[in-house]
């Protein structure tokens, strides 16, 4: 059994998981149910969507992660609340330790010493970053001053030096990878005609693009890379999305939640199809690795913290946001 905690607006990112013939069973709880629940089935718990928690909820996560880890066999979790990096500290130390070319800086420092072109994004939010390519100091100082005013709070927003490569005619490709408890599996990349890749378009490049690419999957390139990228982290389940500059892994993100919505691809490319079937199939292989038996139970854990969520739900919002 699988039990995946997360935001309760995020369910549905898992929903297809069910239609897979080799889907391990799972179940999705979300964190008001965490809190609240007095009893934890035994199972393998996946914490998703850590950076949609605040600190104080991340606090209580944490706690209770320790306890599932610590009640024996058929207990386990996976991504720590309490120490998995967000999108800035991420980002930080994969320049710090030499993976990322680039750096990022927080906007409330008013950064001076960024190599430009930078853009902005949010730290809390995976939203589509709020300027375009900024060029110079001036331009950047400008920029910040308007979203301020504009009721942006600094603290979350962060400066990111750009650092990407087309790789043919103006088209970018963005790989990812997941990361499971050890277990790397490299996903296959989408391609848009804009330097920021969101969700990808379909058959935009020759079919000797995704040629390339089959083999770089099925291998598992990039594996050591993205490895290092979790352990630094200190994130256990996810998926790292990157860009390859010069041949050179380049991590932007890792994704507590990723999504699996897709089992089949909607390319017409037969090679690229059979990518896509492969990826799907070793992910959830994969993900089964992580199952754990499902009998027995444990009580939850009995802290001061917990009660007063409990009985006290006006001192909370998380039954409102998760």
């Amino acid at each position: 059994m699988i039990i995946f905690i997360g935001p309760n607006r995020n369910r549905s990112n898992v929903a297809r998981l069910k239609e897979h013939p080799k889907a391990p069973p799972y179940r999705y709880k979300t964190y008001n149910w965490l809190y609240r629940t007095f009893k934890l089935p035994a199972a393998t718990y996946i914490f998703t969507g850590i950076d949609r928690l605040d600190f104080n909820e991340r606090r209580l996560a944490g706690k209770i992660y320790r306890h599932i880890n610590a009640a024996g066999e058929g207990f386990r979790a996976l991504n720590d609340p309490a120490h998995a990096m967000g999108r800035y500290r991420l980002l930080k130390k994969m320049h710090t330790a030499g993976i990322n070319q680039f750096d990022v800086h927080l906007a409330c420092d008013a950064p001076k010493r960024a190599q430009f072109p930078v853009f902005i994004r949010r730290i809390s939010l995976s939203t589509l970053p709020l300027s375009g390519l900024i060029q110079t100091q001036a331009e950047l100082d400008t920029t910040l001053g308007k979203l301020y005013e504009n009721g942006e709070p600094l603290d979350d927003l962060i400066v990111v030096e750009y650092c990407a490569q087309p790789i043919e005619n103006g088209v970018f490709q963005k790989f990812s990878a997941y990361y499971m408890a050890g277990a790397t599996t490299l996903n296959w990349s989408i391609f848009e005609k804009n330097w920021m890749v969101k969700i990808g378009e379909i058959d935009i490049v020759d079919a000797s693009v995704y040629e390339q690419e089959a083999p770089l999957v099925h291998q598992n390139a990039f594996s050591d890379v993205i490895e290092k990228a979790f352990k630094l982290s200190k994130i256990e389940y996810g998926r790292a999305d990157f860009g390859l500059v010069n041949g050179h892994p380049q991590i932007y993100e890792i994704n507590f939640n990723p999504q699996f919505v897709t089992l089949n691809s909607s390319s017409q490319n037969p090679i690229r199809q059979n990518t896509v079937s492969m990826v799907v199939d070793r992910y959830v292989s994969s993900l089964a690795a992580l199952s754990s038996p499902s009998s027995g139970s444990i009580n939850n854990i009995v802290d001061p913290e917990i009660t007063a969520f409990r009985l006290r739900p006006w001192r909370n919002y998380a039954p409102q946001r998760y």
